[in-house]
């Protein structure tokens, strides 16, 4: 296997760093304070992987397409791949994954992953291009990401349940959220409570797993300390659902994680063309989708 080679942007007071394996963000700071979770392996050894050709868990890692069965973990392979540098500037750059005899072992479609980064003033915008070379099979996939911030940002003046997340939406008293039932999404309904559009963190949210909403109405999400006013935020309108989640009590982190794809419906059939999620491209067409994070503070 190729080294990861990490390449740095900067522009002004933001300073990125970016991996070849999984085109993954491995840290994202602003007037030198890191806001990117640095992946303690003891705990969650991930930093923002890319999820594709799937989002979420298969149900028993498995799934079918032509009448063939092939093995597939959670949230695909890409984030596990190296992919290749194409352009590069001191504040962008793109890489590309593209299919190839070891991704056809688990995923036999034909595919281009473009992933474009671009450092703003005050964040970071990150850009998805999947594209289907075929000229007459159409592509199923699905894309999301998984980045973790540092929650608190600076635990020596505060705490996780010092934070609290505004979906600038005061009216909205409740979101609806899907159930997770062994990582598989469930029948059974749940709600997630707010008030004045608002949620103050705590790490008994997480206990079933991620919360998952819906996106339409919140497009958008702020992160915030209410002792230092510092946080982060996501702007994520491009994408279908947004799934939040920090590992266990202790952590330190939160996970922003916009999503076109979701893990299997409990009573899926298998075949990768019915996964709930899943998107169909045609032969020779692209889609796209991009979210943008804010570096507040």
């Amino acid at each position: 296997m190729t080294a990861a080679t990490i390449h740095h942007l900067a522009f002004g007071k933001m300073e990125a760093q970016i991996s070849t394996m999984g085109a993954e963000c491995i840290a994202l700071k602003k007037n030198g304070l890191e806001y990117l979770w640095q992946a303690n392996p003891d705990i969650w050894g991930r930093h923002a992987p890319v999820l594709f050709p799937i989002v979420g868990r298969l149900k028993d890692n498995e799934y079918t397409y032509q009448g063939k069965s092939y093995t597939m973990g959670q949230h695909g392979f890409a984030r596990d791949r190296n992919f290749e540098l194409t352009e590069k500037t001191d504040k962008q750059l793109t890489m590309v994954l593209k299919a190839d005899e070891t991704s056809k072992k688990v995923y036999p479609l034909n595919f281009e992953l473009s992933i474009q980064y671009v450092l703003s003033e005050n964040g970071l915008n990150v850009d998805y291009q999947v594209y289907n070379p075929s000229g007459e099979e159409a592509l199923f996939f699905s894309i999301g990401a998984h980045p973790g911030f540092c929650c608190p940002l600076e635990p020596e003046k505060e705490s996780f349940s010092d934070y609290q997340m505004d979906f600038g939406h005061k009216n909205v008293a409740t979101l609806p959220l899907y159930t997770l039932e062994g990582g598989l999404i469930s029948s059974k309904k749940s709600s997630l409570a707010l008030q004045d559009g608002k949620l103050d963190l705590d790490y008994k949210l997480f206990e079933n797993d991620a919360l998952i909403i819906d996106v339409g109405p919140v497009t958008a999400v702020r992160v915030c300390s209410r002792k230092t006013g510092k946080g982060f935020a996501m702007r994520f309108s491009d994408f279908k659902w947004l799934g939040l989640w920090t590992k266990e009590k202790g952590a330190k982190f939160i996970c922003l994680e916009p999503w076109s794809g979701i893990a299997a419906t409990t009573d899926h059939d298998g075949t990768l063309e019915n996964k709930l999620g899943i998107v169909q491209l045609a032969p020779q067409d692209s889609h796209m989708a991009g979210f943008q994070v804010e570096l507040l503070g």
